[in-house]
């Protein structure tokens, strides 16, 4: 009985974690530039280490990197990315990638996101010292008429090999294979928002949520029947 006991309680645990990314997904559903995040199970098949019928679920995160809808905010340092690209940002740890264009200045005058990172210019950071401030649709940043810099905007062939750093930040591998995009789309004024769907989040907790009470009744079934059994067997002896 053990052994279905284990399983049971291995589905369930899986089904906990999927939870938790559902969840991490909706509280960021008004996040600009927010991407959805999927926890998958992949069945990983018998090596000459293991027997023959033993295998196991490895889990995987998968992102979705399908754009959100523009949405005007009237700020003219929230920029949006029309199609393909991401900005890239200074943190401490080294470049990252965002497509969360809520940028603001810190108090140097430089061009930074919410959280401080510095956000790069082809030429470098990006400083404003000024009152107008206006980006143009392929990304230049003039400050009461003159051009102060260009927005660094970038791609990846294999999106695939991005791995997540924080929320909305990216951190690209040399499997990534950047590539330059040369004329680029932005929208000033505008922000990118999540590509979270509420109504589809909502759905796949509710799923999640019966599939764990049902693993859950499974285990309540075993460990009864195996009460009964060990009673029955009292009695016989």
């Amino acid at each position: 009985m053990m052994y279905g006991v284990n399983t049971a309680v291995s589905a369930a645990v899986k089904k906990l974690s999927q939870h938790d990314y559902v969840t991490h997904n909706l509280a960021n559903a008004n996040t600009p530039g927010f991407k959805a995040e999927r926890l998958i199970y992949v069945r990983k098949p018998a090596t000459d280490t293991m027997a023959e019928d033993s295998y196991s679920h490895d889990p995987v995160v998968l992102i979705d990197h399908s754009p959100g809808t523009l949405q005007k905010s009237g700020n003219p340092l929230d920029v949006a990315i029309q199609g393909e690209g991401f900005f890239v940002v200074e943190t401490k740890d080294g470049e990252r990638y965002t497509r969360n264009g809520s940028f603001t200045l810190n108090q140097n005058g430089e061009m930074v996101t919410q959280s401080g990172d510095a956000v790069m210019g082809e030429g470098g950071r990006i400083t404003i010292t000024g009152r107008k401030v206006e980006i143009s649709n392929a990304g230049a940043v003039s400050v009461d008429g003159s051009e102060v810099g260009k927005l660094k905007i970038v791609d990846f062939k294999k999106k695939d090999a991005l791995v997540k750093r924080g929320t909305g930040l990216f951190e690209a591998s040399g499997k990534a294979e950047q590539t330059a995009v040369d004329t680029p789309e932005v929208r000033s004024g505008h922000l990118e928002t999540s590509n979270i769907q509420a109504v589809k989040e909502m759905v796949e907790m509710i799923d999640i949520q019966r599939s764990f009470e049902a693993y859950l009744k499974v285990m309540q079934t075993i460990s009864e029947q195996d009460r009964m059994s060990t009673n029955r067997i009292g009695k016989i002896f």
